[in-house]
């Protein structure tokens, strides 16, 4: 179940963005050592309470059987910032719940749309939620693609 994230889900939070860029964006990063290291530099609990604590940001994590499976954060400007699932919890509905959780959020604070930099791995995720490419691709971190994608938002809408 997606809920807001707290201070004491910091760690495991932070566990899964990691393990989820170190197992699952492996087509993205190519194990190229420093492009992983880049992509994981500001991924620490310190960091994720300061993100967490921020009255700009919005986020939630998933929970199955009691543990962090999945996080997902949003700025008040709209952009989609973190937003990953637990090896082994792709296609459990993590993430149409921390999308959700999101959206629902963002159209509270009277957003219109949603942005946010997929991956080549994540792009066919986002477009099923209803994102629309929105530009060129291009790198980060070294050898990662990243493609700008946005959604307009209905008021009143939630994925469930």
């Amino acid at each position: 179940m997606a809920r807001p994230a707290r201070i004491d889900d910091a760690i495991d939070a932070i566990e899964v963005v990691r393990q989820s860029i170190l197992s699952l964006c492996v087509a993205d990063h190519h194990n190229d050592r420093a492009t992983v290291d880049r992509w994981l530099a500001n991924k620490h609990p310190e960091t994720f309470v300061t993100w967490i604590n921020d009255p700009e940001n919005f986020c939630v994590v998933d929970e199955i059987t009691g543990k962090v499976r999945g996080v997902g954060l949003v700025r008040r400007n709209g952009t989609v910032l973190l937003f990953y699932v637990a090896p082994g919890y792709q296609r459990k509905g993590v993430g149409r719940r921390i999308h959700g959780a999101l959206e629902a959020h963002a159209v509270g604070w009277g957003l219109q749309r949603l942005y946010l930099e997929s991956t080549a791995e994540a792009r066919r995720f986002y477009e099923s939620m209803g994102y629309m490419v929105d530009g060129p691709g291009k790198r980060l971190f070294g050898m990662l693609m990243a493609y700008p994608y946005s959604k307009l938002l209905q008021p009143g809408s939630q994925i469930l």
